[in-house]
């Protein structure tokens, strides 16, 4: 079974997680893959001011270790040469996918037409479109998926459900989702839905876990640490023996969700 990170920043001065901004560093993370049996990572670049050069580099360290890394590169989706960017992302970068933060609430203008070269480049080259997505922009992405089937989207951190009622069974609109196969999202940043983020098994995250499990399928959960940031609230393996240990799952779904779902997905 492998095991596989899906979400991982490497980058040598992250100012985001200062006084720690070094954190983040390539030596670190091998490291830690290799002391908890993790057998692979996915990069997401974080390209900023003091980062600026972040998708070569993590190009770069593909190259180093190809066995052990993949890498995203960071399109900036709302910039008119977005599609242009993604058509050379493979060739250029090594990338598997994109990552996209967007800075704006409202993602309504990714359904306009000047969009469709976009969406096209997507199809044309396979790659997965990985967003950072606002529940308030679920409407949004569930059209993406209606009527762009062959683009698969990965959605970071458990769709960021923190402000859900556990109660709500349709996970802020989310569950509407399960129709479309080309809908995945990271079991990742676990203490971002937390009431007690330090807390491995808090009850609350693993909450909106199991929904998303049960709701989606574990065929579409993909675990990732949110490494660096994490290491806030906990260590690189306890946000691994989350899904390893601690959730109650059957083998067959933990190793889909701790591996196989990215390797199938990415393509790695």
């Amino acid at each position: 079974m492998p095991v596989i990170d899906a979400h991982v920043h490497t980058l040598p001065y992250f100012v985001l997680i200062a006084p720690f901004e070094d954190a983040g560093r390539i030596d670190r993370l091998l490291h830690h893959m290799d002391a908890c049996g993790v057998d692979k990572t996915i990069m997401l670049p974080v390209v900023a001011p003091t980062s600026a050069g972040n998708n070569q580099e993590c190009a770069q360290w593909v190259k180093d270790h190809p066995d052990r890394l993949a890498t995203l590169t960071d399109v900036p989706m709302n910039q008119a040469n977005a599609a242009e960017l993604v058509l050379r992302a493979r060739a250029d970068l090594g990338a598997v996918g994109t990552s996209y933060y967007p800075e704006m609430t409202d993602l309504n203008w990714l359904l306009d037409e000047p969009c469709i070269p976009l969406w096209e480049a997507y199809q044309a080259t396979g790659l997965v479109c990985n967003l950072q997505l606002q529940p308030a922009n679920y409407p949004v992405l569930l059209e993406l998926l209606q009527r762009y089937p062959q683009v698969r989207f990965v959605i970071n951190h458990m769709g960021l459900p923190g402000s859900f009622d556990l109660d709500d069974a349709s996970y802020g609109g989310l569950m509407a989702g399960a129709v479309y196969a080309n809908l995945f999202v990271k079991a990742s940043a676990f203490y971002a839905a937390a009431e007690t983020p330090w807390n491995l098994a808090c009850p609350q995250a693993l909450a909106f876990f199991y929904r998303l499990v049960e709701g989606l399928g574990a065929d579409r959960i993909l675990w990732g640490s949110d490494w660096p940031p994490v290491e806030r609230f906990l260590t690189y393996q306890q946000s691994l023996e989350i899904v390893r240990t601690q959730a109650d799952l059957s083998a067959s779904d933990r190793a889909l969700i701790l591996g196989e779902n990215a390797a199938r997905v990415f393509g790695i």
